[in-house]
């Protein structure tokens, strides 16, 4: 395993892309940066951080034999990873919010953005990159986000926590698909909102109330609406409104 540590970067994904367009990468090859310029979510959203405060990480995986129908078990396996890591640093309150970004009560801690290279109807490696919110106090403009220090009073070493990140995803990654009934389970007892009246909104822009039900391994979600039916999503169909 090689750990690539940098003061800087625009993003830790874009850094392990690069090196694979010049080179070949070992697997489980870590990125890890102190301050993203550019730091990318979901959906093209950017990742706000302040210098220093914050731990941007991004791991590279190979994959002999990991079909694209099951690229939604490096979701699961990913947010399980961060939520581990933020309960060891005793943040309380966890959840998952669907897809794979991490709660903490009603506040945003952490997101994750996985970057899949398929060939055929493999995927042939992944680069996981996860933002963490550690040291930073405040968020301008950004209401429902928090940090590891303002749920529990404590600053961090950056070091500290990137380490135990790559402790808990090498040993994760290893045979997750032979656990992931088990790990699916987790993941689905840990979502955020699970069984509460929640609004949603569709790619037209309507609003669309229920319950969820259920994330099953394909990442798609059941909802309950309110006239009792039952409705499946995709997670590019409809986005929680918080």
């Amino acid at each position: 395993m090689k750990i690539i540590k940098l003061d800087a970067t625009d993003s830790t994904n874009s850094y392990l892309k690069t090196l694979l367009n010049k080179d070949s990468v070992d697997d489980l090859t870590v990125v890890i940066s102190k301050h993203q310029k550019n730091g990318r979510g979901r959906n093209g959203s950017i990742w706000v951080n302040d210098p220093s405060l914050n731990l941007a990480f991004s791991i590279y995986k190979k994959f002999e034999n990991l079909s694209v129908s099951n690229q939604f078990y490096l979701n699961i396996i990913s947010s399980i990873s961060v939520f581990e890591l933020l309960k060891k640093y005793k943040v309380q309150q966890l959840t998952i919010k669907w897809p794979n970004d991490i709660m903490t009560a009603n506040k945003k801690i952490s997101g994750i953005l996985i970057e899949n290279n398929f060939r055929g109807s493999l995927i042939t490696h992944s680069i996981i990159g996860v933002g963490i919110n550690v040291n930073q106090a405040k968020f301008k403009d950004l209401p429902n986000a928090t940090s590891i220090l303002n749920k529990t009073g404590f600053k961090n070493s950056l070091d500290d926590l990137a380490n135990d990140l790559i402790f808990i995803f090498k040993r994760n990654l290893n045979n997750f698909q032979s656990k992931i009934n088990t790990l699916s389970s987790f993941y689905n007892q840990s979502l955020y909102r699970k069984n509460i009246k929640t609004e949603f909104i569709d790619n037209q822009k309507k609003s669309i109330i229920g319950e969820i039900v259920s994330v099953d391994e394909k990442g798609i979600l059941k909802l309950k609406k309110l006239d009792g039916h039952y409705e499946n999503f995709m997670e590019n169909e409809i986005k929680m409104k918080i």
